[in-house]
């Protein structure tokens, strides 16, 4: 009855192994490229967040007289706060 049964069944093909290790390369190349993609984006950042906290290196006195606080505005770098 056993024989009968699984002569009755249809057969399954036995593919080879290279299904499972082409799978698991496309998911390793998925995985490479989507943290490729994580860690670019991330350097980019960085990289902008470090240029956008320059500071500004501007000395300028203490004192309330009017000709030290016009010398003061002739030697500000006007150029360096456009950014």
């Amino acid at each position: 009855m056993d024989n009968e049964i699984k002569n009755m069944l249809p057969g399954e093909q036995k593919s080879g192994s290279m299904g499972g290790i082409i799978g698991a390369i496309i998911i390793i190349i998925i995985l490479i490229a989507g943290g490729w993609y994580f860690i670019s984006n991330r350097v980019e950042k960085v990289q902008e967040q470090k240029q956008a906290s320059k500071v500004l290196d501007v000395s300028t006195g203490s004192s309330t007289e009017v000709a030290d606080i016009q010398t003061d505005l002739n030697n500000l770098d006007m150029n360096s706060l456009d950014q």
